[in-house]
């Protein structure tokens, strides 16, 4: 499900997609989401919002999905800061509605 990313290059990616869409309205954030989940592959709702300033991001994944983008959520268990577990969401970019996929 989640593909190995170098730490360097998911870093640098970050940073690119933070610079090609800036702003806080809900379509810069989802176009930032968007572009993260292709590049990427997965984000957990933590690196959406730490990594990408998305501070509701199921609400923009609903909104890409309105869009016709294929998004998976898959639940799991993470520790936080306090060190109790806490159930999060993985999101997984699949493509879009009509195209062809691999």
């Amino acid at each position: 499900m989640d593909k190995k990313i170098a730490p360097g290059f998911r870093a640098e990616a970050i940073q690119k997609i933070n610079e090609k869409h800036k702003g806080n309205d809900a379509e810069t954030q989802a176009n930032r989401s968007l572009e993260a989940l292709q590049v990427l592959s997965s984000l957990t709702t933590q690196d959406l919002r730490q990594d990408l300033d998305i501070m509701h991001p199921a609400g923009r994944i609903k909104e890409l999905r309105g869009r016709g983008f294929q998004i998976q959520t898959y639940w799991e268990n993470y520790p936080t800061a306090s060190g109790k577990m806490h159930r999060m969401g993985r999101y997984v970019y699949m493509g879009k509605k009509g195209e062809a996929h691999e």
